[in-house]
């Protein structure tokens, strides 16, 4: 009786096992989300919380702090995912921003966005993000506690929360 309960438990244990390994391989490495967010706010205040990255903590919720490296790099202090390293790709000012991302834990991506006028004093973000996650194990892990869907609609409102709680902002040519 004894022996038939151990055999039956590395049995399940092994079959978890299996299933998690099988999981990792077969779940897809790269996620993509795109959306569009209208915000009551002209586009060059949209433009300027954007590029405010000292103010992320103020208005995102998952970053504690933010490390400015220089013009074009900073670490973003995630409390859910530890540092985050960002890069920006391109900036063409108010119109458009691509950015790179990775963590220690060989996650990476990249979000671009692009505003454009949408009537008196709104403007349109549209946003694309791209999630890749070597790892077989983060793959999994990822997929189970982390939906890059809803992370990005949250990140979208946070944003359009923000510019619409400022007025227009000074032009800030270092932008």
């Amino acid at each position: 009786m004894v022996r038939s309960l151990i055999k039956l438990i590395l049995a399940l244990i092994a079959l978890l096992i299996a299933a998690f390994v099988a999981a990792g391989i077969l779940i897809p490495a790269e996620q993509t989300f795109s959306q569009e967010t209208e915000i009551n706010a002209p586009v060059e205040t949209v433009w300027q919380v954007l590029n405010d990255r000292e103010k992320y903590p103020e208005w995102q919720e998952k970053i504690s702090t933010v490390e400015i490296r220089d013009a074009n790099t900073w670490t973003e202090i995630s409390k859910d995912a530890g540092p985050i390293e960002f890069e920006f790709v391109r900036k063409e000012k108010p119109k458009a921003i691509e950015l790179k991302y990775s963590t220690p834990s060989g996650v990476s991506g990249e979000w671009k966005g692009e505003l454009t006028f949408a009537g008196e004093g709104k403007t349109r973000v549209k946003t694309f993000d791209k999630l890749v996650v070597k790892s077989w194990i983060a793959k999994v892990f990822m997929s189970m506690f982390f939906d890059l869907e809803e992370f990005a609609k949250g990140w979208n409102q946070s944003l359009r929360k923000r510019a619409e709680s400022i007025g227009p902002q000074p032009d800030d040519s270092r932008n």
